[in-house]
């Protein structure tokens, strides 16, 4: 394959693991692992979240190119194809052809409608409701909310509308619906249902995800993700700030329950939530497994100690521990695993409390929630990053010089 096209389609494909959700250290890997078994004297990769940058080198000669990602989302099926094409690139060497070919099968691929990905996030708010403490009632109530949620999103992205834009719309509109649901007397606390609402909007998967990328030392990338999850939660403050002032008294406290049947719920939310990412087949009943483990583990845990972070450590090593094995064993990233399961875990009802601490200008409450989500979301973070170091220590460390070691056999 010519330098030139070999550079065209592994910075395609590096960009379409950004876009689809797949983690910067996967990327940067995959490039490198494609340019080395064709070949490559020399590959250099910069990914960030919103850019990637390849650079090749072969006898002196070196191609650059670069990729501006606008939009993006999480698509872990696609994810996973991506990284079986990696290795099947790697193992046949096909013509550029035939490689683009199969790249446009998989941008192609089968996708949830929308009717069922509606249904998923009315499923999401549903469960978390009930998983932060309220009543069927709140359930049922917050399961039409999530609904409103994706269609708005939807309708507004196919208007190219600015995402905060949509998370400050989604957020009124929810605390909007909520309210008048207390006005009628057909749910018990208007908390309940937006917490389980919500949940389709807080950035607990991106804030622990950046506190991870900046333990890796992906610092750029990890400080994009926390700007990011920033500009999130206070475009869910604004939305929901106005609709809130007038039902102050209808709020009430609530938290996790602490009875195993929250395990339960949490399988049940990491499968709206693996719908809502594309999880296909037998991956979606093993992420909803992982996901009853990890919170088993933290139940299990929590009450240990004068705190509860040591139950979300444990409950974070559990759970990447079972993402990297069952990635293993059915040969796909660990992201698939790992992304669906954190669900269960990531501070959700704590960045609700600091987005409402905020609004009723409770400041010392404020900055306590604040700097607890923070304190979990790092844990969570840590822990992920310990039990990935460690496998990728023991299992992959050398992969890529191998890779380049055999290439250069070949010549």
């Amino acid at each position: 394959m010519e330098d030139k096209k070999l550079l065209q389609l592994v910075s395609e494909i590096g960009f379409d693991m950004l876009s689809y959700g797949g983690e910067i250290y996967r990327v940067e890997e995959t490039v490198k692992r494609i340019c080395f078994a064709y070949g490559m004297d020399g590959v250099d990769v910069f990914a960030i979240p919103t850019t990637i940058i390849v650079s090749i080198t072969r006898q002196d000669e070196t191609y650059s190119r670069t990729r501006r990602l606008a939009s993006k989302g999480t698509d872990l099926d696609k994810v996973d194809r991506l990284n079986n094409l990696s290795r099947r690139l790697c193992r046949e060497k096909p013509d550029y052809d035939l490689a683009k070919e199969w790249l446009r099968q998989i941008r192609s691929g089968l996708e949830y409608p929308l009717w069922m990905l509606c249904c998923a996030h009315g499923a999401a708010a549903l469960i978390f409701a009930l998983f932060f403490g309220g009543s069927w009632k709140d359930g049922l109530w917050a399961f039409p909310i999530g609904i409103m949620i994706k269609l708005v999103s939807y309708v507004l992205g196919k208007l190219n509308a600015n995402s905060f834009f949509v998370t400050v719309i989604c957020g009124a509109l929810s605390a909007l619906m909520a309210g008048l649901g207390a006005q009628l007397h057909v749910l018990d606390q208007v908390s309940h249902v937006l917490m389980g609402a919500i949940m389709n909007l807080v950035p607990g998967l991106m804030l622990t995800n950046a506190m991870r990328d900046i333990m890796a030392g992906d610092f750029i990338a990890g400080l994009m993700r926390v700007a990011e999850a920033v500009l999130i939660g206070a475009g869910i403050a604004v939305g929901v700030m106005v609709p809130l002032s007038f039902f102050q008294s209808l709020l009430g406290k609530s938290s996790v329950r602490g009875d195993f049947l929250t395990c339960l719920y949490a399988a049940a939310g990491v499968v709206a939530f693996g719908i809502v990412f594309n999880i296909r087949n037998k991956k979606l009943l093993f992420s909803a497994i992982g996901g009853a483990i990890s919170w088993l583990a933290y139940l299990l845990t929590c009450d240990l100690f004068a705190t509860d972070i040591f139950g979300y450590f444990f409950a974070a090593v559990v759970m990447s521990i079972y993402a990297e094995v069952f990635a293993r064993v059915h040969k796909t990233p660990v992201s698939i695993y790992l992304v669906a399961v954190l669900i269960s875990l990531v501070p959700g009802s704590g960045i609700y409390r600091t987005m409402e601490y905020c609004v009723m200008g409770e400041n010392q409450l404020f900055w306590e929630t604040s700097l607890y989500t923070l304190e979990i979301a790092s844990v969570i973070g840590f822990a992920m990053i310990c039990v990935s170091s460690v496998v990728r220590i023991l299992f992959t460390g050398h992969s890529i010089s191998l890779g380049k070691q055999a290439s250069l056999a070949e010549k």
